[in-house]
């Protein structure tokens, strides 16, 4: 069979092979399950498209602001149906500081400027209570006046066209919207594929949002498309219950799962025996994919230590390098190649290179990502953008045949993140050997003191495991520090409720900085304990060390912290 030109070619031609195959599995918090077939969702999205209308008096931006379910899938691939950019945005989240969200949410409809955004009677009266129900010209279409529609046909469609514009998952400033064609998109699904092997036998079970790319594009894109069976629970019922992750893959034989970091260490820790049914097995499970995230050895050894008895092998423990830019995937390991190095923590911090460390060395751990997959090229810079051998730590630049073309309505930014032979400069830190990538942390983040590069993911790693401190809940960052000419290392942490006694929070402090000391031979110049839900974190459930620098900074001015 010949390959499709289009991702509209695609999803017309898999509802004409295959309209009664199942499309989707949709999961809610309270155990209700909707399985929906190819032509079910498919009628919903030309309901989508008739709605919209066709694209011949000119292409419409879309947003589609909905929360998980049909309606969600619906809308965004009718609007792509009618030859419309759709573009995911995040909708209202409880667990999410209400004034960051208005801030990101108010400048995200600014930047891309919506032709319609599509949202449902609750979420409106959420925004509105935000206060961010001024959309100016932009149309608001709600699900309930869209009846399902049969036999529209689809606009018709160039391989280079903008398929859909996604956005980086950055934790800073603006989420920047990444224009991606048709031709790019079926590129790297056909090249992921290959690294991965996923074929029509497999089953992908996802709790992942679908305004980030490793949700969007592993999780909902690929399968749709490529015909692959998913199961959608909804973020917000995965985090008030984790473990219906792992029912799920026990119910349906789940196959791939994508995970960030942070997921591993929170199902090992919060799931409790009595909240695990009887006879779980998730031996079908062939590839648990890392994600998003700097990979942590020590969450995948939790996860494994915790699950194992339940059919969790560390051999299919995999890992993604991934960014939207690329689509998706930079490079994929691959079951049973799960490679661990331990390097020499002094050389790697004072010299940025790496070296095997002996047993009696002190080292620091790293998980390998993988090779790169098929049609993209990895390399490493320094500074001062020249080129690096392997073994030496650098920022990780990139080019191939599905990196994207430049940030959407912001040629400014598009050129500031190129080099001369279209390598795109990342942002990311990292380093290459025997032909893996490892990914070290973001350049922006790095914290140095005196000479020595400290990343704050280590900080928060050692930190998390003081006992007191909430799992998931820790940040550390550098700040200028005028007496000494260099960085201080701040970490904030917050209180453990579960815990019984409670820990006193100078005691907690104290024992956080004596483990950093002891553990990366670095002592924080300040360590606060603060309340619940004190940390900000982003849409994609990263912690902002940026947003918590600046909010720790205003709170000690103000003499509230």
């Amino acid at each position: 069979m010949t390959r499709s030109a289009t991702l509209v070619d695609a999803l017309a031609r898999r509802l004409e092979r295959e309209p009664d195959a199942e499309f989707c599995r949709y999961v809610q918090g309270g155990g209700a399950v909707d399985t929906v077939s190819v032509a079910r969702v498919m009628q919903r999205a030309m309901g989508f498209a008739a709605r919209l209308g066709g694209a011949r008096d000119g292409r419409k931006i879309v947003g589609v602001c909905l929360y998980s379910g049909i309606e969600q899938h619906a809308a965004f691939l009718g609007a792509m149906w009618a030859g419309h950019i759709p573009t995911m945005l995040a909708p209202p989240s409880p667990r999410m500081d209400p004034a960051k969200y208005g801030s990101s949410f108010s400048r995200m409809i600014e930047h891309i400027r919506p032709d319609v955004v599509v949202l449902d009677e609750g979420t409106r009266q959420k925004l509105e209570g935000l206060g961010l129900d001024q959309f100016g010209g932009t149309e608001l279409v709600s699900p309930n006046e869209v009846p399902g529609r049969e036999g529209v046909p689809p606009f018709p469609a160039e391989p280079d066209d903008i398929a859909f514009v996604q956005h980086s998952s950055g934790t800073t400033g603006l989420q920047k919207g990444i224009a991606l064609s048709h031709r790019a998109v079926l590129a790297h699904n056909e090249s992921y594929r290959g690294r991965l092997g996923i074929g029509g036998g497999d089953t992908i079970v996802s709790w992942l949002p679908l305004y980030h790319d490793m949700g969007f594009i592993a999780c909902f894109v690929l399968p749709a498309v490529e015909g692959v069976r998913f199961v959608q629970i909804s973020p917000f019922d995965w985090v008030l219950r984790p473990g219906m992750l792992l029912e799920q893959i026990h119910d349906v034989r789940g196959t791939l799962c994508w995970l960030p970091n942070f997921a591993f260490q929170f199902l090992a820790e919060t799931v409790r025996d009595s909240q695990i049914p009887a006879g779980l097995d998730l031996r079908c499970v062939r590839a648990w994919v890392s994600s998003s995230e700097p990979v942590q050895h020590e969450s995948f050894e939790a996860f494994v230590t915790r699950f194992g008895e339940y059919g969790v092998d560390r051999h299919r423990l995999t890992a993604s390098y991934a960014m939207a830019e690329n689509v998706y995937a930079v490079t994929q390991s691959l079951p049973g190649e799960h490679r661990v190095l331990r390097v020499n923590r002094a050389l790697f911090s004072a010299e940025h290179r790496v070296e095997i460390a002996p047993e009696d060395v002190d080292g620091v751990t790293f998980v390998s990502n993988g090779r790169v997959v098929d049609g993209t090229e990895v390399a490493i810079i320094d500074s001062s953008e020249q080129f690096l051998p392997p073994g030496h730590v650098g920022e990780i630049v990139l080019r191939g045949t599905f990196k994207f073309s430049g940030y959407f309505r912001r040629d400014d930014l598009t050129s500031s993140a190129h080099l001369e032979g279209g390598w795109y400069k990342t942002g990311d830190l990292g380093f290459v050997f025997d032909a893996e990538v490892y990914v070290t942390g973001r350049l922006k983040d790095l914290i140095i003191i005196q000479g020595r590069n400290f990343y704050p993911s280590d900080v928060e790693a050692v930190a998390a495991r003081v006992p007191g401190v909430k799992a998931g809940r820790v940040v550390a960052f550098g700040i200028p520090d005028e007496r000494t000419g260099t960085e201080a290392l701040v970490v904030l942490a917050e209180l453990d409720e579960s815990v019984a006694p409670s820990p006193h929070p100078q005691r907690l402090a104290l024992a956080v900085r004596t483990s950093v000391a002891q553990e990366l031979d670095c002592t924080p110049n300040d360590v606060r304990i603060v309340p619940p839900r004190w940390l900000v974190k982003s849409t994609s459930g990263k912690l902002a060390r940026s947003e918590n620098r600046a909010k720790y900074s205003s709170a000690k001015a103000a003499g509230t912290l």
